[in-house]
């Protein structure tokens, strides 16, 4: 297997998309088919929270930009992020103390923050690559408070043993070299491969050449799988699931999508109106119930599809978790997850 230390996907941390946007069958199926951190060679030494891979986003304080996603199936769909000034420490057994940058994600439906990530990226000075080694997620409701999600640390118990290092991107980037991106096994467990090069692509943010794209598939649930073009000096450019770069501040200033003033601009939750239901939370489950029989465990309001919908969490008999979307104005339901 070609490969050399490279990375996976940074915009990796939230299921956004309501299904994979890419239906190809899985190129692998094992977590043996991608290197891992044990192939990696890491040293606390080498790893710095701040720096510049030629197709990654500058990892430096200040930097921002966001992709959009008008079709996206919950509404009018941005992704915003910024690389804040402050680091995240480690010191985890086997490999030593070190700092990470902090990355700051925010997941906008329909003019909402509905989500905040932190993420702790370091670059590796020895092979130039790009690393995760964990994340916390906010969930964000209609009031603006953050409510806990989830989150998980390299070194801390994950699935049958503890998290690991993921890849975001090579420190030399080769055609068909495959790695896990995501090394917390314990929920969104994924693999990478470079499965095209010199890729030439063209988005609001302007035309990219000699871009790369990277396929990521999870390693727990197969069918999910994203796409994502990177490109020169800008990284990110394309995501199957998130959209397409409208602006950077690593473009050129000549550039109008350069201007990310908007990015992480503050939105008052007050000055949204809030829907009135139609039909009851009660009712909303009745309807929910005749399409997935089983347990409800959780009913609230949410945005899907560019609508606000009660979502019905179910547990099945099968014990098996599933979300039914019923519209709060017209009681159909819209969505099945």
């Amino acid at each position: 297997m070609a490969m050399t230390v490279g990375f996976a996907a940074l915009l990796l941390a939230s299921p956004s998309a309501w299904a994979s946007d890419i239906k190809d069958p899985p190129r692998w199926t094992s977590p043996k088919d991608f290197t891992a951190a044990r192939d990696w060679h890491l040293k606390a030494t080498n790893l710095v929270p701040h720096g510049h891979h030629p197709l990654f986003y500058p990892l430096v304080p200040g930097h921002k930009h966001a992709l959009e996603k008008p079709d996206h199936l919950d509404g009018q769909y941005r992704r915003e992020t910024t690389v804040l000034d402050t680091t995240e420490e480690f010191d985890v057994p086997g490999l030593g103390s070190f700092r990470t940058a902090v990355v700051q994600d925010e997941e906008i439906v329909d003019g909402i923050i509905n989500q905040r990530i932190f993420t702790w990226l370091a670059i590796d000075r020895a092979s130039g690559s790009v690393l995760i080694f964990g994340e916390e997620i906010w969930e964000i409701d209609d009031d603006g408070k953050r409510a806990f999600a989830s989150a998980w640390r390299v070194g801390e118990p994950a699935g049958d043993g503890l998290a690991e290092p993921g890849l975001v991107m090579p420190g030399t980037a080769l055609l068909g070299s495959r790695y896990v991106f995501y090394g917390n096994d314990s929920t969104a467990y994924g693999g990478s491969e470079i499965i095209e090069m010199g890729v030439e692509v063209v988005v609001p943010a302007g035309r990219f050449r000699n871009c790369m794209r990277v396929r990521d598939q999870g390693l727990r649930i197969l069918s999910e799988i994203t796409d994502r073009t990177w490109c020169p000096g800008v990284g990110l450019v394309v995501d199957s699931s998130d959209g397409k770069l409208v602006v950077s501040a690593a473009l050129p200033r000549d550039n109008p999508a350069s201007d990310v003033s908007g990015v992480g601009k503050p939105r008052d939750p007050s000055l949204i109106p809030k829907p009135v239901p139609k039909i009851s939370s009660e009712k909303a489950t009745e309807i929910a119930l005749q399409r997935v029989p089983g347990k409800v465990t959780g009913v609230k309001i949410e945005r899907k599809r560019g609508k606000s919908v009660y979502t019905v969490e179910i547990m099945t008999s099968d014990r098996g978790e599933k979300d039914v979307f019923v519209d709060i104005q017209s009681g159909d339901v819209v969505g099945i997850e």
